[in-house]
């Protein structure tokens, strides 16, 4: 090792703790891979590595790194477009051959290099050869000609040449760079020690990363920082690592640690923010939970095993940041997954909404703990009010609510710690500086329906094709499995290779993740496009990568840094994706055909609301869809059954003008929208029956069993029914008509016997009647109005066992994917 090569300042760093423990994180098999060599200092990094990456120049003859998609280096490709010929002539031709690097003098035993490689003599040799004039194997034979001793490294600390002259103190190239600084006159040659010390070796192999002139320290920090990198299977390229190191070296940096935050003049040189990655992996492996806890703004996360920063900058008081900083240290341990410092850092900017509030009504600016008092409070909770009538600060009626809400939790957190307690950060504070339960706005419990009507499903459906041609097959998968399975955008991006199974009777089921509350190995029924969508995915996954083990292959791989396809895409790369991919598309119409659907509505998980959704709509059980979704409250479940309720009312509405007593007369003719004591009354006066509703007192109280003429309803004038059961008229009808002929047909029957049981003509013609004046009634509509009314119809019907208890066979889904079988 070239220990008196580094730079003085390095000496105190020889055995610190901080050298040492860098030093002991360092694992021998990286070492190893990346060809460390202790003595020379130096990285020697072999072609072929997966992730420290370099590959060598096609030409033959080239010694140099590809660096062109031809797979050419640079001075090759020139010679190569020079030269005009196709590549396969190029590499045999000699416009490929390459100047030979220099080697030692053919003199044997003289350990000098060449100065020339016609000749292939050392320079004392080469004047020598001119002055005998001797063919060259007498020469080498004559007692004159005797080996030269070496002259020594070139003086530049960095370098691993050797001096060629005895003149200067530098290898050839260097010594023309330091004669070319000193006649151009460049700031550089006024201190040619500082220059010797920093300036970067002379180009060499490819895969040389030289670390001389750095300081011990550094040196560990740029192996363990290069180390964690491929550990995060992040290729660190040669030529990225070499440029970040001569950076480094010509800052003179004795630490990582000690790079400014702010680089200046360098913020956009590539080679200061490659360092800037690199001392991010010594930050975090230096962080300390008790060295974060007593920084006074701002926490760097990864010390808690976090991502981010949690910042306190929003609290100007004194006492009040203490407190919500013991909260926080309290909460982090209990919190998991990517979104945890999102979720504190609302709550901490929630007690900086607070903070700000003390400061614009107190005249202490609230920096006096034992002075804030219940009317704080209540001047914090008309400032949210108040923001909120104003639309102020982009408050709305849910931040105000989450805000009130976190808030609460936060203040009555740190008194649970003790932070009221005398010697705490708010002691003296008052008992009524709090939020209470009453203080808390009461949340809107009617949501609006964030789901995508099943026609605009199907548009957006019909573009999945266009989202693959504009991302990948990965991102077009995931939008697929969104829809499909109604899971979180997360928990579809993380699945694993292996998350296709089927149960004891070969029905698909898929295997996923809750993130949200942290459940493994949940199941989910699905279909087989569904399936085959997987199956497809794993085969081309399995074709990528085929050395990667399929237990730890990701089923969505992530396009870049994962050359083992081990990692995930993540979520944000799919959101940014389906953005664009929303953007592209034509105007999405509603039903009818004319109304622009808002596109700002179809988000990613505007797909898990369409699935629950679509299974409430169907009359699906709300025990049943709470296991489908995986909710913890049953409350979750039941707004989708809220919407569903909601849009029946509105089809009930709808057909409201179109009811029937059993004569096929029109009632109600005059109601256009039916008040919530109508609707109440239809379901206290009245009960479901075959084909409409009964309204005779002693069967409704019976629930509708207790009727001397049941299934003859049509003639009784209890019935009345709508047009939403024009279907089953239908085929009643149709049902009759066929008994009665298959009873006029029998032969083996006696006549009383058919007699009995053949249909009267009277309930025929009776309910040919009807079924006519409803069909009647509709024809005379106008085509939109015909429309309006299909809809509602259909709203009704698939409801009809949610809302009115009638036994029924379940209604399918509605057909979003009309090209999946």
């Amino acid at each position: 090792m070239r220990a008196d090569t580094v730079h003085g300042a390095g000496a105190s760093y020889a055995s610190s703790p901080e050298l040492e423990r860098f030093r002991a994180r360092l694992d021998p098999q990286f070492l190893a891979e990346a060809g460390w060599d202790e003595d020379r200092q130096t990285l020697v990094i072999k072609p072929g590595h997966a992730l420290l990456a370099w590959t060598p120049c096609v030409n033959p003859q080239c010694e140099a790194g590809a660096t062109l998609l031809s797979g050419l280096c640079h001075s090759c490709q020139k010679n190569w477009n020079r030269s005009k010929l196709s590549m396969e002539d190029f590499l045999v031709s000699q416009a490929a051959e390459k100047k030979q690097p220099r080697q030692r003098c053919a003199v044997p035993g003289c350990a000098r290099m060449w100065a020339s490689s016609v000749a292939k003599l050392c320079d004392p040799h080469r004047s020598r050869f001119r002055k005998l004039g001797l063919p060259q194997e007498e020469f080498f034979a004559h007692p004159l000609v005797k080996p030269m001793p070496p002259l020594g490294s070139c003086g530049v600390v960095a370098c691993l040449r050797e001096r060629e002259l005895t003149t200067s103190p530098y290898c050839q190239a260097h010594m023309t760079k330091w004669k070319r600084l000193v006649r151009d006159g460049e700031p550089e040659a006024a201190d040619e020690a500082r220059w010797v010390r920093t300036e970067a070796p002379a180009p060499s192999y490819p895969g040389e990363v030289p670390l001389l002139g750095l300081t011990p320290l550094v040196v560990a920090q740029v192996l363990f920082a290069v180390q964690e990198r491929i550990g995060h299977e992040i290729k660190v390229p040669p030529h990225i690592l070499r440029s970040a190191v001569n950076w480094i070296r010509r800052q003179e940096l004795t630490s990582l640690m000690s790079l400014p935050e702010d680089i200046g003049p360098d913020r956009k040189n590539t080679a200061a923010l490659n360092t800037r990655l690199l001392r991010d992996h010594v930050v975090h492996a230096l962080l300390d939970p008790e060295v974060e806890r007593r920084k006074p703004d701002r926490w760097d996360a990864r010390a808690w095993g976090h991502r981010g920063v949690l910042d306190f900058t929003c609290i100007s008081q004194g006492w009040l940041r203490e407190a919500v900083m013991m909260w926080t240290v309290d909460e982090l341990p209990r919190h998991h997954g990517k979104s945890a410092t999102r979720f504190l850092q609302a709550h901490i900017n929630s007690a900086g909404r607070l903070s700000t509030s003390l400061r614009a009504h107190r005249e202490d600016r609230g920096d006096v703990a034992a002075a804030v008092a219940r009317a704080d409070i209540e001047n914090f909770l008309g400032r949210l009010t108040f923001q909120v009538s104003r639309q102020d600060d982009d408050m709305t009626e849910n931040l105000r609510w989450n805000t009130c809400r976190m808030l609460r939790k936060v203040l009555n957190g740190t008194r649970a710690l003790g932070a009221t307690r005398p010697g705490g950060p708010m002691a003296g504070v008052s008992e009524d500086f709090a939020l209470r339960a009453v203080d808390i706005p009461k949340e809107d419990k009617r949501k609006k329906p964030r789901d995508l009507p099943p026609g605009v499903m199907r548009q957006v459906c019909g573009y999945l094709d266009t989202l693959e041609k504009m991302s990948s097959r990965e991102v077009r998968v995931a939008i697929d499995l969104m829809i499909d399975t109604g899971r979180r955008p997360d928990e579809i991006c993380t699945l694993e290779w292996d998350c296709l199974v089927t149960d004891s009777t070969g029905k698909f089921e898929l295997i996923w993740t809750n993130i949200k509350c942290k459940r493994l190995g949940l199941r989910l029924p699905i279909v087989q496009a569904t399936a085959d969508l997987i199956r497809a995915q794993q085969q081309r996954v399995r074709e990528r990568f085929p050395d990667t083990p399929t237990g730890k292959l990701a089923l969505l791989p992530a396009p870049i840094r994962n050359p083992r396809g081990t990692k995930s895409i993540a979520m944000g790369t799919v959101g940014d994706r389906h953005v664009d991919w929303v953007a592209a598309m034509s105007p999405l119409l509603l039903e009818d055909g004319k109304t622009e659907f808002d596109r700002s509505k179809v988000v990613m998980y505007a797909y898990r609301h369409s699935y629950a959704q679509r299974h409430a709509d169907a009359g699906v059980p709300i025990d049943q869809l709470r296991k489908l979704m995986d909710h913890d409250l049953l409350e979750s479940t039941r707004r989708y059954y809220r919407i569903t309720e909601e849009r029946t009312r509105k089809a009930v509405d709808a057909v409201a003008r179109f009811h029937f007593d059993r004569h096929g007369n029109r009632i109600w003719r005059e109601a256009k929208q039916l008040l919530d004591s109508e609707h109440v009354r239809q379901n206290l006066e009245a009960v479901a029956v075959p084909f409409g509703r009964c309204s005779e007192p002693s069967n409704v109280q019976a629930g509708g069993g207790d009727c001397p003429i049941r299934f003859r309803c049509a003639g009784c004038d209890h019935f009345s029914t709508d047009v939403s059961y024009l279907p089953e008229l239908e085929t009643y009808l149709s049902s009759l008509l066929q008994t009665r002929e298959r009873i006029a047909a029998m032969t083996t029957a006696d006549e009383w016997a058919k007699a009995e049981a053949m249909p009267s003509h009277e309930e025929i013609r009776r309910v040919r009647r009807l079924v006519a004046n409803v069909k009647d009634t509709l024809a005379e509509l106008a085509p939109d109005e015909q429309d309006q009314v299909q809809e509602a119809m259909v709203t009704i019907r698939k409801s009809r066992a949610v809302m009115l208890g009638m036994p029924s066979v379940r209604q399918p889904l509605p057909d979003v994917r009309p090209e999946r079988p």
